[in-house]
């Protein structure tokens, strides 16, 4: 009997432990707003970038390792590759169309070090970004 006490509390404990493990709810959220407005800006019939950022999966640390990388540590997030999520090519011809991004989009992440936003058409810029922050536009 004690031996099924103590399975069904190491069972209890791994459910418990693999939700810690997920990325900070806070940080989840802002990438779902981030992924929002890319597909609103995007133009229509273009491919989703990113289509792996899903709300039903809680561990945003795992949608995209190529775009998002979290701290092994703390599961925040510490690196966004936005690189060309809202590229379109436009041919020599055509009127470029540029975005302004709403920088306060990115403030929930609290230890983001590299903040990639290249090849995306995007005007602006980042105030007060701090000295461990990197941002490439």
């Amino acid at each position: 009997m004690r031996e099924m006490w103590v399975w069904m509390l190491l069972m209890a404990l791994s459910f418990v432990n693999d939700r810690s493990h997920c990325c900070v709810e806070e940080e989840r959220v802002s990438l779902l707003e981030i992924k929002a407005w890319f597909n609103h800006a995007r133009a229509a019939g273009s491919y989703d970038q990113l289509e792996g950022w899903d709300k039903e999966y809680f561990n945003c640390c795992d949608w995209d390792p190529h775009r998002v990388v979290c701290d092994n540590t703390t599961n925040r997030v510490i690196e966004l590759h936005l690189s060309g999520v809202n590229y379109e090519d436009l041919g020599l011809n055509a009127v470029e169309e540029y975005l302004y991004l709403n920088a306060s989009l990115f403030l929930p992440f609290k230890e983001l070090e590299i903040l990639d936003l290249s090849v995306n058409q995007l005007v602006g810029g980042f105030k007060n970004q701090g000295s461990m922050l990197s941002i490439f536009f």
